[in-house]
């Protein structure tokens, strides 16, 4: 759909008779409202502030310009970029319009560069997490390679590689959010003083083509699952190798200062994806119910027993990862 769209170029097909029964389906209500306007905000405001705090902490700190927490910054960038624009995204489209479904944009360029962006912050995060896990898990378990083979100038790849890896995944994901369609809108006419004033249009990001439906959403999960398994197998084997070596036959360090750091790097990098796959998990598995019930032609039981707001919820988790992350860098830092 291009520029200036209007109601006049609805067809049939594109115009949605909503019954009295479900005006409450298509409308924001209060706790729609609760979440945001006060608990959206919130989180945003706390996540610009934790994770800017720590940004300037580490420039200010020179102790802590390593390469995991030059890895980390990347992390509180990508998750500043994802923050700001999910957030940005949500309060827009409730000052824009009451109607749920409604995307404030005016063309499908539009669509496909903010989600393209949007989600590259949250690939490449995803991507940083599993990265820094890497080098721990060098580190400790193969600390003889990973002499021969760190260096800042590899760090420096790896993180190009992390963002370019976020990149290439958001582009084919948004496929789902790519064609701006214009939906024409009568409300009920037995109380049309009630409804006078609501929009007689909506407009949204859609799908470009119906198939790509019923593969693009575990596409876009396989990220997740991947990182998730890779990361779970890492922190077995740095806890098991941890564990070796605090024992009386653990190897001896000269230098057990260094063997006390190198111990809280690791254990601040396994709580760090421990809860960040937490915050991600129920909105991931989510997704993939939706799509199982998209491609069995049912209802979404998890929407029927939870509610529509259920997915607005799940969000806000990741949003809050995005706070927690940089308050346990610091805490472990």
């Amino acid at each position: 759909m291009g520029a200036g769209i209007t109601s006049g170029e609805c067809s049939e097909q594109d115009t949605f008779n909503i019954s009295r029964e479900k005006v409450s389906d298509w409308i924001y209500t209060p706790t729609d409202t609760v979440i945001i306007t006060i608990i959206i905000p919130i989180t945003w405001c706390l996540g610009v502030i934790n994770n800017s705090t720590f940004l300037f902490v580490m420039l200010r700190v020179p102790k802590l310009r390593t390469d995991t927490f030059l890895y980390l910054a990347h992390m509180a960038l990508a998750d500043l970029l994802f923050l700001n624009l999910a957030s940005i995204l949500y309060i827009w489209r409730y000052t824009a319009s009451v109607v749920v479904f409604h995307d404030p944009f005016v063309n499908s360029a539009q669509c496909i560069t903010f989600f393209v962006v949007a989600q590259t912050g949250y690939f490449a995060s995803l991507a940083l997490v599993t990265m820094v896990t890497f080098e721990r898990y060098l580190a400790l378990c193969h600390p003889i390679k990973h002499r021969t083979i760190r260096g800042r100038r590899r760090t420096h790849r790896m993180i190009s590689i992390c963002w370019l890896v976020g990149l290439l995944v958001a582009i084919p994901s948004t496929v789902m959010l790519s064609d701006l369609k214009l939906l024409c809108l009568n409300w009920p006419d037995d109380e049309a003083y009630v409804y006078q004033d609501y929009p007689s249009t909506s407009t949204y990001c859609d799908i470009i083509v119906p198939w790509a439906g019923y593969f693009m959403p575990p596409m876009r999960n396989f990220p997740w699952l991947f990182s998730l398994a890779a990361n779970i197998y890492m922190y077995m084997r740095i806890l098991k190798t941890l564990s070796k070596r605090s024992g009386r036959g653990g190897i001896v360090n000269n230098d057990p200062n260094a063997l006390k750091i190198r111990n809280q790097v690791a254990k601040m990098l396994i709580v760090n994806g421990t809860v960040s796959f937490l915050c991600q998990t129920p909105y991931c598995i989510m997704n993939l119910a939706e799509w199982i019930c998209f491609y069995a032609q049912i209802p979404n039981p998890l929407w029927n027993i939870l509610g529509k707001n259920s997915i607005v919820i799940y969000r806000v988790l990741l949003y809050i990862n995005t706070i927690i992350n940089p308050l346990i860098y610091m805490i472990y830092g």
